[in-house]
This record gives structure tokens, C-alpha cells and sequence, in this order.
């Protein structure tokens, strides 16, 4: 605890101008009132004399690592204060999922020297079955490969690490701070960045997982230009397969529109731009049994009016929706009827200082550059929001 006073002076802090500190709050007052001179004498890009004597005595690991992210007295001061102050550390920020929008939070989180927190079980998120990638600002071509390679490389860079722990819930404390709860322990902030992605609805029919980026995918905005000349199918009856049909329009030779329903339901305006064109034909009453292929997708092999049908095929996207990963938010923040977290133009939820950003929010656009894009603004408004109270 900050206020227990050290009696032993072989574990007091000597400053290089002779003065001691018995605790991190005698040390944190004097920081007002540091001349400069010797707050860079124990404090610089290459050690933290304050941060290795409060992991040395007092045994405050988070606080210690915190420290060392941060170089300037007013930085160091905030923390060392809010330690005092609450008797125990609590984190700036705690980013939550390990995909695109999470590690771009962290990325901002590191370079600003916040102190902060990405958890998450995994790494990659929607990037492990992205496939082919052509659509992100500044690269022509790569792969899910390259890419996340290229991010953790970009990551180890700065220096930042996952929390390997799951997240279970989010707890909003009396003094507006929060616990983020995981399978293995709890970590209070004063914000939180709620990253946690969704995934795509499956077909779980067989052939799937094994032709998965192989012919198949979930995206036609992110891998439809790769299909280029060929015969497709997009399974799903409606926005999601309309849009994705009206997108492939102008790539694909051929687009069969599969739908169990009897026949496609969505916005009138796709209906009417989708419908009408010679090259799309709908199958409908229509079940998805099996993805065909050698070693890429062949064709697909569906069930209509109890007959079973095979179509030839180069390519099948998949679009019967996603699923928000938003539990851990439930009973805290507003979600929408499709499990979304409702945010604003600040990606704010419902509750102030929990933001989100990526597939989990509501924009409903599932895209890498929205996701990064929301995820930054998520933490300059979370550390423009602890800029304010401290």
C-alpha cells in the first residue's frame, strides 16, 4: 500500500540531491516541486529509478511497468497520484480483443505513453480468415499472412504485449471507474476500449472450414476483386447477400443467389439494383449441404423442393451475418437488436469512458481501415477524457 511509511532507511529512495522518501505519496508530493535537473537525472528514455524502487519494495508491478512508459514529471506524477489517491493501480485504459481495431488502439495507447492494458486469448481476430487482402490504404497486395506478421512486428516495435486472459465482464465502480473482470483475474481503469470484434455466421455444412480461404469467403468487399471473370454464389437472403451480390456485379461473370427463404427480403433499393440484372439468378427454398472442391472450391452441392442440386462454381461467399462478440458489455451499455454496441461519433457507448470500436460496434460496416479508424478515435477520446479530470 502507498501509505505505509518505510522504516528500514536501506529501502528509503535517495534523490542524487540527498533527499529520501519513505513512500511512493512522500515522492509523488515532491515531484511538484522537482527541479528539473534532478528528475532527469533518475528518469530518461533509458531507466526509471522510481519505477525499479517501487517494484524492488513495495512489489507494484503494474504501477513500475506503467512508469517506465511514461518521461515526463507531470506523466509520472499523474500516476504516482492516482496510486496514492485510490491506494491500489488503476490503468488509464483497458483495450479488450486482440483483432485489427484493438491492436490500433494499442498502437495510439503506446505511442502517447499511456498507461494501458490490451487483453485478449488470441491474436489476429477477423485477419485469420481474411485471405487475400487488396483494399488496405498504402499496400496493393498481401495476404492475411503478411499482414499479421507485419503487425506484430509493428507491435514488438513499441514494445506493446497481450494480457493472454479472456474477459468475462465489465464492472462500473462507484467512483466511475471500472474492473475489467477475466478468467484469471481483474484489472481496474479508468477507461476501457471495448475491441472485441464479431465473427461470421457459419454455414456448418461440410466442405467449409476446409475451403475456407481456398474459394470461400465471408467478405466480397474485401476478397471479391480476386474472383474477377468467375461463376459465384453468395448464400444468404438478405442486406448482407444483396449488397455483396451488387458489388460483385461488375467483377464476377455469373452470381447465383442462394436463400432458404422463398425469395430475397432486404432494402428496396438493393432488391431493385440486384434483382433486375441479367447476370443474377435466384435460387430460392434453397439449403446449402455441401461446398464442393479438389483443392480450391468447385461448386456447391444444395437441397431445393427435397431434390438435391450440384452448380459449378468459382467462388462462394458467405453471407448470413455475423455475430457481435457484445456479452461482456450486457447489462452495462446499450446494444442493438442485432447485438451491437450503439456508439456515437466519438465511439462513446451509453456509458461514459466505455468506448467501442470495430465489427463489435453498430456501424455495421465490416472493414480492417474502419475498424483501425474507429479504434483510434476510441482512445484519443479516452485520453482526452482523462486529460480533463486530472
Amino acid at each position: 500500500m502507498p501509505a505505509i511509511t518505510l522504516n528500514d532507511k536501506n529501502k528509503y529512495f535517495y534523490l542524487n540531491d540527498g533527499r529520501a522518501f519513505k513512500s511512493v505519496k512522500e515522492l509523488a508530493d515532491a515531484l511538484r516541486e522537482l527541479p528539473k535537473e534532478v528528475f532527469e537525472h533518475h528518469v530518461s528514455d533509458k531507466k526509471n529509478d522510481f519505477a525499479d524502487w517501487i517494484k524492488a519494495v513495495f512489489k507494484e508491478e503494474h504501477l513500475s511497468v506503467a512508469l517506465k512508459k511514461v518521461h515526463t514529471r507531470k506523466q509520472t506524477y499523474d500516476l504516482l497520484k492516482r496510486f496514492v489517491d485510490k491506494g491500489h493501480f488503476v490503468h488509464e485504459t483497458v483495450i479488450i480483443g486482440g483483432g485489427i481495431a484493438g491492436m490500433s488502439a494499442a498502437l495510439y495507447a503506446a505511442r502517447k505513453r499511456m498507461d494501458y492494458l490490451i487483453i485478449s486469448p488470441d491474436f489476429g481476430g477477423q485477419m485469420t480468415v481474411a485471405g487475400e487482402i487488396e483494399n488496405w490504404p498504402g499496400q496493393t497486395h498481401t495476404n492475411w499472412e503478411k499482414f499479421m506478421a507485419d503487425f506484430k512486428e509493428q507491435m514488438e516495435s513499441n514494445e506493446i504485449k497481450f494480457v493472454e486472459e479472456k474477459v468475462t465482464e465489465i464492472k462500473k465502480l462507484d467512483d466511475g471507474h471500472f474492473n475489467v473482470v477475466t478468467d484469471k483475474a481483474k484489472y481496474e481503469t479508468e477507461t476501457v476500449i471495448v475491441c472485441s470484434g464479431a465473427r461470421a455466421r457459419k454455414l456448418k455444412v461440410p466442405g467449409e472450414d476446409k475451403y475456407d480461404k481456398k474459394g470461400l469467403t465471408y467478405c466480397a468487399i474485401c476478397d471479391g476483386p480476386l474472383f474477377k471473370g468467375r461463376t459465384v454464389a453468395v448464400i444468404g437472403g438478405g442486406d448482407a447477400a444483396l449488397e455483396s451480390a451488387e458489388f460483385l456485379l461488375r467483377i464476377v461473370e455469373k452470381i447465383y443467389l442462394i436463400t432458404i427463404n422463398e425469395k430475397m427480403t432486404g432494402h428496396e433499393y438493393l432488391l431493385e439494383r440486384v434483382l433486375g440484372q441479367e447476370k443474377v439468378e435466384v435460387i430460392g427454398n434453397a439449403k446449402t449441404k455441401e461446398i464442393l472442391g479438389d483443392k480450391m472450391v468447385t461448386g456447391i452441392k444444395i437441397e431445393q423442393n427435397g431434390k438435391e442440386r450440384k452448380i459449378d462454381l468459382g467462388g462462394v461467399f458467405v453471407e448470413i451475418g455475423r455475430i457481435p462478440d457484445s456479452g461482456i458489455v450486457k447489462g452495462l451499455c446499450e446494444i442493438d437488436k442485432d447485438g451491437h454496441i450503439v456508439v456515437d461519433k466519438n465511439c462513446q457507448t451509453s456509458v461514459e469512458d466505455v468506448y467501442a470500436a470495430g465489427d463489435v460496434s453498430d456501424i455495421h460496416e465490416y472493414q480492417f481501415s474502419i475498424s483501425a479508424g474507429q479504434a483510434v478515435t476510441a482512445l484519443l477520446k479516452a485520453a482526452r477524457s482523462i486529460a480533463k479530470k486530472s
